[in-house]
């Protein structure tokens, strides 16, 4: 009896250790599987983008040290230009990107609602405020880019409103990016649109010898360099122009600046879709957001401590945006501004 027993006890010991070992097996599996990283960890990204030059290359360099495996091709060009890529290759049957980042959410819009974007929940959504974020889940804001009065230290006083614009003491040296820009072209839709400026504040500033130039980049220049004295442009670009020694600065005017959110997508029948979320994730992840901070851009994310001389969103007075119209009249805006400025 005492055999049979301690027999008994042996077996059921040994059935609860096979059942508890097979259940760390699991336990093991299930943990190693939960961790392998989803869909292609190699291959190549190719992101179209208004970005510009210098920091889509700091974000490609990054990105491809953290995940050595995936490449990322870049197409840079002003926003209009890519909208036009993106529609000629959808047309020949042969998208090339798998990602796109362009500079405003109008331009977005038109990419969503001709359906070129795909649906994608990427993990850092939730650190970027809804107001920043397409509802439906096609595009995440990636950075704040302000259009801001920027003026030449060296030539003239701080100036105060957009209406110094028009001021004949700048007659002729005033800069302003084409609506090829989607910066710029959230600019003129805004103050268009706009009761207390509208169409007659652009015939007017071409009057006083407004000059338009094809980007952002273009109007820093020759802003520098003294040709212009006043122009319409992004506050991080002359941010840096002037922490290089330029003799340059910027105001937010009392009616307010620009704000324009830059979004971020997934290409509908991208290659690389795997590749493309994970770019995406590391845009808007704190890691990346931190990089932009340090670009001199501002971040879309609250837990972003910015640089010296770097405002958070908190800290600017936004002009009032017609979202509206920036949506749904494109090609009277860009007819608009080309008849009174030239192409």
């Amino acid at each position: 009896m005492i055999k049979n027993t301690i027999l008994c006890k042996l077996v059921v010991g040994l059935l609860l250790m096979s059942l508890l070992l097979a259940g760390c097996s699991t336990e093991n599996s299930s943990t190693q599987a939960e961790a392998k990283p989803e869909g292609n960890s190699n291959g190549t990204v190719s992101v179209y983008t208004s970005v510009p030059q210098d920091l889509i290359d700091q974000f490609k360099s990054e990105f491809e040290k953290k995940y050595p495996n995936l490449k990322i091709n870049v197409y840079q060009g002003v926003t209009n230009d890519i909208l036009a890529k993106l529609k000629a290759e959808k047309e020949a049957g042969a998208t090339g990107a798998d990602v796109v980042w362009v500079a405003d959410t109008a331009s977005a819009e038109v990419l969503k609602s001709q359906k070129y974007l795909a649906k994608y929940t990427s993990p850092e959504g939730q650190s970027i405020p809804d107001s920043m974020k397409d509802n439906d889940g096609y595009y995440y804001g990636s950075r704040v880019i302000n259009m801001v009065l920027a003026y030449n230290t060296a030539n003239t006083t701080p100036p105060t409103s957009w209406n110094d614009l028009l001021n004949p003491k700048y007659k002729g040296r005033i800069g302003l990016p084409s609506v090829t820009s989607g910066t710029s072209y959230s600019f003129v839709g805004d103050l268009a649109s706009n009761s207390d400026f509208g169409w007659n504040f652009f015939e007017k500033l071409k009057t006083n010898g407004g000059v338009q130039v094809k980007a952002n980049n273009d109007a820093v220049q020759k802003l520098a360099s003294g040709e212009f004295t006043l122009t319409v442009v992004l506050d991080y670009m002359i941010k840096a122009m002037k922490d290089k020694g330029s003799p340059v600065d910027y105001v937010i005017p009392k009616e307010g600046a620009v704000m324009v959110v830059s979004p971020i997508a997934l290409i509908e029948g991208a290659k690389n879709a795997a590749g493309g979320k994970k770019f995406i994730d590391y845009v808007l992840s704190k890691e990346g957001q931190e990089m932009m901070s340090k670009q001199n851009v501002v971040s879309v994310r609250s837990d972003i401590t910015p640089p010296n001389g770097v405002p958070s969103i908190k800290d600017i007075k936004p002009f009032p945006s017609n979202d509206v119209y920036l949506n749904n009249e494109r090609q009277e805006i860009n007819d608009k501004f080309n008849s009174i400025f030239g192409k």
